[in-house]
């Protein structure tokens, strides 16, 4: 018995110090009764350094209870697990950032009684994202102004005011005009994604005709689906109110991002659906395509930033994300259903809600 004991405390270290994280359990008062080796290295302390010590004062340089993340959960009396991003004192004296799962422990009357934490560094990771979030949005703009000026010039040159151009040259140049109006548009994508990333998007509402918006974006995603003989169809029942209160010129965006996927995805000939209806206490907004359709293990990455699911696509990949930024801002819900060649359905809803 005693060496099976042995046994299942060698057996612990083994898995405790295996982890590919950071390991800390402490006791009710918060102090330190285990740390692991992976703990070691991101803290710069060793076991024995920590030991006994208390965990607020070692990693948090603090003696206030709430600064924890396992603290504020146990207070709170919450049992689950929860991953929390927060920052640590190393030994060095230096803040990082890290991801934490955190369990508090409770015994069978709901008292506290110790708590776990698994932690990895995530410092360099947060760096390079702020990194991309500076250098997203100079080069963006930085690419526009040479782009604007182009097409200005090349829009002179077709009209004919820097001189008579054959059929030929003016079939080029309108060839090379359609292509910086496409880099212009991602362009814009691009600085329209990095301005949601770097503030918190808050809809700037106001009473507006939501039917009216899709009637014009519509109208606007005819051009390019008149090119590939795509017809888009519009059904709205005749009683539906659709005056709603939101970001109007946001909403077209989102509306208009829906359509450019459809007709995109969507075969020469073929067909286009978009229908409005009333959905409980909101607005349904539905396009249905008869494109190629997505495959089930895309389908949850599919408004994630820069996801493609057909590289060979052209586009930024940020539509879709733009799309779902700006419906989750005024509390509605996006959503697709697809079925490979049978084409998709992109849904998103909106509160009728006109305060």
């Amino acid at each position: 018995m005693k060496d099976m004991k042995i046994e299942e405390c060698e057996i612990y270290e083994i898995i405790k110090n295996s982890l590919p994280m950071g390991f800390t359990l402490v006791d009710r008062e918060g102090v330190i009764i285990d740390f692991n080796q992976q703990a070691e290295v991101i803290t710069g302390y060793l076991e024995n350094e920590v030991m006994g010590k208390s965990h607020l004062e070692i990693l948090h340089g603090t003696t206030e209870r709430e600064a924890c993340p396992l603290f504020q959960y146990a207070l709170q009396k919450k049992r689950q697990t929860a991953a929390v991003e927060t920052n640590i004192k190393q030994k060095s004296g230096e803040f990082i950032t890290i991801v934490a799962s955190i369990s508090p422990l409770f015994d069978k009357d709901q008292n506290f009684v110790g708590g776990i934490e698994l932690f990895r560094d995530i410092t360099k990771t947060k760096k390079m994202e702020r990194e991309r979030k500076n250098i997203l949005p100079m080069f963006a703009h930085d690419m526009k102004n040479p782009v604007i000026t182009a097409e200005g010039f090349l829009s002179r040159l077709l009209s004919g005011k820097a001189g008579d151009l054959t059929e030929m040259q003016h079939s080029y140049l309108g060839t090379i005009k359609d292509a910086l109006t496409k880099v212009d548009e991602l362009i814009s994508d691009f600085l329209e994604f990095s301005r949601f990333e770097a503030t918190e998007y808050k809809p700037m509402k106001s009473a507006f005709d939501f039917e009216d918006a899709v009637v014009q974006q519509i109208e606007i995603a005819r051009k390019e689906a008149d090119e590939k003989n795509i017809k888009i169809s519009y059904d709205y029942p005749e009683n539906l109110i659709s005056i709603i209160n939101a970001d109007g010129k946001m909403i077209g965006r989102a509306i208009v991002n829906l359509l450019d996927n459809a007709v995109k995805y969507s075969p020469d000939g073929s067909e286009v659906t978009v229908k409005l209806s009333d959905w409980n206490l909101e607005v349904l907004f539905e396009v249905r395509d008869t494109g190629t359709g997505i495959a089930d293990e895309h389908l949850p990455y599919i408004f994630d930033a820069f996801y493609r699911v057909n590289r060979d696509t052209r586009g930024s990949g940020l539509g879709l994300s733009i799309a779902k930024t700006i419906i989750d801002a005024h509390g509605g819900k996006i959503w697709a259903k697809s079925s490979p060649g049978k084409g998709s359905i992109f849904y998103f809803t909106l509160p009728k809600d006109k305060r």
